[in-house]
């Protein structure tokens, strides 16, 4: 295969009957005046031949519903190959465009996401996986090397279900620490119970027995299953995407809980647009060596009705309001600022404003 590309004879719109070699495998960069014919090489010759040999190679079906570019004004191309262009345009912005949405690069990158996100059980904060019989296997056999372990599955014991764990096999129980016999135990209708499927040695050579016990526990358990090591703990795990431990199911995650502009992954707060109001207490109280009865409050105005409340607040709760307010105690200033014992405070104040900004057209 050549190294480069050999073009003879261009003479597509300004250009005068040029040949060159254009190397491959490199960044070439064509610069020139404008008018000089550097759009005409690129795409007028370069990108429409190539395209045009690739689309040669489909079926005549095919090629009709493809772009069919003309044959470049060349006397001979060497060495072509299939080619891409990228075009400028000129996109639509709105108040959620980003350089993401705009590049689209926020399409491929929400769908990256959706196979590298690990969900973390918000109750224990265990990872939530899918597990599969070998890949559970190869957690014991690492971290359990050559430890007693006892495999069941979890199950609500019903009279029905006595009967039916009967007749396939399945006698004994682990309560309480030790396996007792299935006709020993007291139960509750509603109340689970662990069944007891086999008892073994977590070591390589029994790797079949505890595959075959795995998987008839995740038969039996709806997915779940349980492991005792001796004397230590007990693990368990799921092939659901569920908590094995809390017992809740999640939803598989989807690439919309990673795009700003879903109501599945839009911040609660700033509804995906990146802004949120917030007050700077230097402006709100710029002198604070002014009194709460001078003012110093900038946003409440005397006569207001927000200063009156400041006012009767202050009176009811003993906080002098002839003062500087930087003599006020912390705990005076905090309550001003934060509000409580039926007082909105400046925080509040700020909350309830935002309720009364405009909302944008653009909603999640």
């Amino acid at each position: 295969m050549s190294s480069y590309i050999r073009v003879i004879g261009a003479s597509q719109h300004n250009l005068k009957h040029i040949s060159f070699d254009l190397p491959l495998n490199t960044l070439t960069v064509i610069t020139g005046v404008s008018g000089a014919g550097k759009s005409s090489l690129a795409y007028d010759v370069l990108y429409a031949e190539g395209q045009r040999r690739y689309v040669e190679t489909f079926s005549p079906y095919a090629r009709q519903f493809m772009e069919r570019m003309d044959r470049p004004a060349v006397e001979k191309i060497e060495g072509i190959l299939p080619a891409i262009a990228i075009d400028q345009r000129q996109t639509v912005k709105t108040s959620r465009s980003t350089v993401g949405t705009m590049t689209e690069m926020t399409d491929f990158v929400k769908l990256l996401f959706v196979h590298l996100a690990v969900l973390y059980c918000p109750h224990c904060g265990r990872p939530v996986t899918k597990d599969t019989p070998q890949k559970i296997a190869k957690t014991l056999l690492t971290n359990a090397l050559g430890k007693r372990g006892i495999v069941f599955f979890p199950s609500i014991l019903t009279l029905e279900k006595k009967k039916e764990l009967q007749r396939l096999g399945f006698d004994r129980i682990w309560e309480k620490g030790e396996i007792k016999n299935i006709e020993e135990v007291d139960f509750k209708e509603t109340e689970q119970v662990y069944v007891v499927v086999d008892r073994l040695s977590i070591e390589p050579k029994n790797q079949a027995r505890l595959l075959e016990a795995i998987e008839m526990a995740m038969n039996f358990g709806q997915g779940e299953v349980a492991i005792q090591i001796i004397p230590e703990k007990m693990l368990k795990f799921s092939r659901n995407y569920a908590c094995p431990y809390c017992g809740i199911k999640y939803r598989l995650p989807l690439p919309n809980f990673f795009s700003f502009n879903s109501p599945l992954g839009a911040c609660e707060t700033c509804k995906g647009f990146g802004r949120v109001i917030d007050y700077d207490l230097d402006l709100v109280i710029p002198d604070k060596n002014k009194s709460l009865a001078d003012g110093a409050i900038k946003i409440w105005k005397k006569g207001s009705y927000e200063y009156q409340d400041l006012i009767s607040f202050c009176n009811s709760r003993g906080i002098p309001t002839d003062i500087p307010f930087c003599q006020l105690s912390p705990k005076a200033q905090k309550d001003i600022i934060q509000g409580g014992h039926g007082f909105y405070g400046i925080k509040g104040f700020f909350r309830w404003l935002e309720t009364k900004i405009y909302k944008m057209h653009v909603r999640v």
